[in-house]
């Protein structure tokens, strides 16, 4: 009887709280696929050959002292960045660690982050091959496919998908990012760790939240509780309060950072931790996917998460060459994309009409670059005004910010957006001085940091083009300003290493 009215407090008390569910929540859960959460499972823990770098390799052991898991975290690097997403290396200690972590920049809070991981290397007492599929490719595969399907939606908070190396030999990885995001002042809003989240022999569907009363760790584990509730991911949940410090969280906990871990346990071990055993072959499949949803369902809750961008465009660029107008523009991402119609307006920007089409690319994860040639056929001095009308294949459109150019001689300064965008190592930009005048083109860092000063001189009436090389900086997004006589203007780039 305790129990029915200990449940039936809770069902009682969310029900006056009034959670209500969010669709594109709902949305995310229900895209997360068992086929490719096993996938990334079978090549991680060398049931299947995958391809890194090219090659054609077998992951057989992900032990810290075997070439496998520096394969791993290769492999790991290749499919964040296959997801167009900025990825970053950080090595540690003397042993040759690695984590490896990708950055997905928030769209109102870039400097507040979510941290969704888990660790890659898996340890046995006998030798060095271990596959460890459940410890702990299976919270690997969850972090991957995370990454996957957020990387096509908008999230006000940053997310970090991070993948920790040395966890077994004593949270190494994780130890070294969070002294260092301390060092930084960064700002952790919270940290979901998922270690062993497949194993459940006799398919109670129980598993474990380990918190503690540091920072907000336990208002992240009353958020997964919600999410478990409120989109029926079918999940027992027990809390651990205090919880262990066996895993990857308690390196955040150690800083003073809110984090929780999800793990399958409660009464129920694996039977095949540290051995040459840990295979896919034991795993609950239906389980896994529970634990997967509920992992991707809560981080995409804390980080806010909004609808789905169908075509994501990066950049537009309208510049003049000769008796032409080159229009040059890119996407990070496309969803069922027929096409783009080019218009124009001359003078204006009341009266566009259709000039031509571009076919677009589908659904694509990559980026994608596109041009178009215009050739206007007007005399003496035009503002030329273009637009790109995306259509889906359904019929659905929308319309990109309109960019301009003065044809013919401008009246003004023009600063042009840099192409490539985004580049590696180095891109072009173009700027028109309408009159002599000092001018100075100077490039920021995201956190309004002069990094390098590209022009800091007089220059004479007409049209110049400069070679930004940023060999010598890290990724990430940049801002480059033009300033002249009563003109300042800045747009942002990004680099991809």
């Amino acid at each position: 009887m305790k129990n029915f009215l200990q449940v039936f407090i809770v069902m009682l008390t969310l029900q006056s709280i009034g959670f209500t569910q969010v669709p594109v929540i709902q949305t995310i859960i229900n895209q997360t696929n068992l086929d490719s959460l096993t996938k990334f499972v079978r090549e991680l823990s060398g049931e299947d050959q995958t391809i890194i770098n090219g090659t054609p390799y077998t992951i057989v052991s992900r032990r810290w002292n075997h070439a496998g898991n520096d394969m791993a975290a290769n492999y790991i690097q290749q499919k964040l960045e296959s997801y167009g997403l900025p990825t970053y290396n950080q090595p540690f200690g003397t042993g040759g660690g690695r984590n490896v972590y990708a950055v997905q920049v928030g769209t109102q809070y870039p400097n507040k982050k979510y941290i969704i991981c888990a660790h890659y290397d898996d340890f046995t007492y006998s030798g060095t091959v271990v596959p460890g599929a459940d410890d702990n490719a299976s919270g690997t595969a969850a972090v991957i496919e995370a990454a996957r399907i957020f990387k096509n939606y908008d999230s006000k908070y940053t997310i970090i998908y991070a993948l920790w190396d040395e966890e077994e030999r004593g949270l190494y990885g994780s130890d070294y990012y969070a002294q260092q995001a301390y060092n930084a002042g960064d700002s952790i809003m919270g940290v979901i760790n998922m270690d062993m989240i497949a194993y459940d022999s006799n398919s109670d569907s129980k598993a474990e939240i380990h918190t503690r009363p540091i920072a907000n760790s336990i208002a992240l584990k009353d958020k997964m509780l919600e999410t478990n509730t409120l989109y029926n991911t079918g999940l027992t949940l027990s809390t651990i309060n205090p919880g262990a410090t066996y895993s990857d969280h308690a390196s955040f906990w150690n800083r003073n950072y809110g984090a929780i871990l999800l793990i399958e346990l409660d009464g129920d071990f694996n039977a095949y931790y540290h051995t040459a055993n840990d295979r896919i072959q034991y795993f609950n499949m239906p389980y896994f996917l529970k634990m997967s949803k509920l992992s991707l369902g809560v981080t995409a809750a804390l980080a806010e998460l909004t609808d789905i961008v169908p075509v994501e465009l990066l950049a537009f660029n309208a510049s003049v060459n000769g008796s032409e107008v080159q229009l040059i523009w890119s996407t990070a991402s496309e969803l069922n994309n027929m096409g783009f119609e080019i218009e124009r307006s001359i003078d204006n920007q009341d009266n566009f009409v259709t000039i031509g089409f571009v076919d677009g690319k589908g659904s694509s994860s990559e980026i994608n670059y596109y041009s178009f040639t215009d050739h206007p056929q007007v005399s003496g001095v035009n503002q030329l005004y273009y637009r790109l009308k995306q259509v889906d294949f359904d019929g659905s459109f929308s319309y990109s910010d309109v960019v301009n150019v003065s044809y013919d001689v401008p009246a003004e300064f023009v600063l042009s957006q840099n192409y490539p965008n985004p580049f590696n190592p180095s891109t072009k930009i173009n700027y028109f001085v309408p009159q002599e005048s000092f001018v100075s083109v100077k490039v920021y860092d995201f956190l309004g940091r002069e990094v390098m000063t590209l022009v800091n001189e007089t220059r004479a009436v007409g049209s110049y083009e400069i070679v930004f090389d940023a060999s010598s900086l890290p990724s990430g997004t940049y801002f480059y300003t033009l300033i002249g006589e009563n003109y300042s203007f800045t747009k942002k780039m990004i680099l991809i290493k």
